[in-house]
């Protein structure tokens, strides 16, 4: 079986019933070691040294999240999600949740570090606590990543014979999406067949928004 129409897929025939941990990495920083050093500058003064580096320091805690969340859901390496645009891109191409205000962020420190624009404090002060917000908000996929759903109600027919589709399974550090079916009358040694999807097709990103909007 090589093909299948995702169209099938609607919010009454699936259940996420496997989770796992998604690894982010804490050396030599953590994201949230950034936050710390951004909520320090603006702590120690208001001068525009103070704002610089915590603005810097913001956009620190994000990349690094983002980088994270990328990996965490398939996107095998950074190769091509070096630039903050990409990383963006590809996780809301997950279904995850990045508030325009990160492209903000990202065009002040731009600003800042490219043209030597002088950052104001209340941009800088909104932009410190989006990025504690974002990072608090993403630390659920850390401890509850969805790795398998169990599915019902969908039936195709191979072969002239009758399968349904039972789990979509994600293989996240190879970057890809399974979806298994088995066949659906028989009583001993069932029949099965699988179609793999590969980040980033935009077939693997349907099924990851489809596991992702299934863990609210």
């Amino acid at each position: 079986m090589t093909q299948f129409d995702l169209s099938l897929l609607s919010d009454d025939t699936a259940e996420v019933d496997m989770w796992n941990w998604m690894e982010v990495r804490t050396e030599p920083l953590s994201a949230a070691d950034y936050l710390s050093f951004a909520a320090l500058d603006l702590v120690d003064g208001k001068t525009s040294r103070h704002l610089v580096n915590a603005l810097s320091n913001a956009k620190k805690a994000l990349h690094l999240r983002l980088e994270d969340l990328c990996l965490g859901f398939g996107a095998v390496d950074l190769k091509n999600l070096r630039t903050f645009p990409a990383l963006i891109k590809y996780i809301r191409e997950c279904g995850l949740v990045a508030p325009r205000v990160l492209d903000r962020l990202n065009a002040q420190r731009n600003a800042v570090e490219h043209d030597y624009i002088l950052p104001v404090e209340p941009d800088v002060e909104t932009f410190v606590d989006v990025a504690h917000l974002f990072v608090a908000a993403t630390d659920r996929w850390v401890s509850r990543r969805p790795c398998q759903i169990g599915c019902s109600g969908i039936e195709v027919s191979i072969n002239a014979l009758e399968f349904d589709l039972t789990q979509i399974a994600f293989d996240w550090p190879q970057g890809v999406a399974a979806l298994i079916f088995k066949e659906s009358k028989s009583v001993a040694r069932a029949l099965s067949e699988r179609i793999e999807y590969k980040s980033p097709s935009a077939e693997f990103f349907q099924c990851v928004r489809f596991a992702v909007r299934h863990s609210d």
